[in-house]
C-alpha cells in the first residue's frame, strides 16, 4: 500500500529541529541548510502554485524564496516558529511577485506639475453643470 506523507503535518522533524537546523546554518553548516530547505521545499512549492497557479512559475518562486530565505535568515529571532516565518516571508515574496511593476528607468526631474484641468477633461464643476 502506498502512503502519501503530508507537508504541512511532517511529524519527522519538529520545531525544535528546525531551530536547531537554523541555528547550524547561521553559523555555516551547508548540511544544515540543505536539510532545511528538503523539509520545507515542497511545502513552500505547494503555497507558490496556489498563488501563482502555473507550475514553472511555482518552482521559480520556490528557488527566489529560498535564495532570500538564505539572505534573511539571520534575521530570524526565534520569536515565532520557524514554520510561521518562513511562511510569512513566502507569502510577502509571491505578493510582490505578483503587484504590478512600476515603469523602470523614467526620469521625472524634468516634469513640472500640472497646473489647472488636465487638457481635454471638463472641471468637476462644469461636469457637475452638464449633468443638471
Amino acid at each position: 500500500m502506498l502512503t502519501h506523507s503530508n507537508p504541512l503535518a511532517d511529524a519527522a522533524m519538529t520545531e525544535a529541529d528546525d531551530r536547531g537546523l537554523v541555528r547550524l546554518v547561521q553559523s555555516g553548516s551547508k548540511e544544515a541548510l540543505e536539510l532545511l530547505i528538503t523539509r520545507h521545499q515542497r511545502w513552500i512549492y505547494n503555497i507558490a502554485l496556489r498563488m501563482v497557479c502555473l507550475p514553472q512559475d511555482a518552482e521559480d518562486a520556490t528557488q527566489e524564496i529560498f535564495v532570500k530565505v538564505l539572505t534573511k535568515l539571520s534575521t530570524f529571532r526565534g520569536e515565532s516558529e520557524f514554520r510561521t516565518w518562513l511562511y510569512r516571508l513566502a507569502v510577502n515574496h509571491l505578493l510582490n511577485m505578483k503587484r504590478p511593476r512600476r515603469s523602470q528607468g523614467v526620469d521625472l526631474r524634468g516634469l513640472r506639475p500640472r497646473t489647472g484641468p488636465h487638457p481635454g477633461r471638463r472641471s468637476t464643476r462644469a461636469r457637475f453643470r452638464a449633468t443638471r
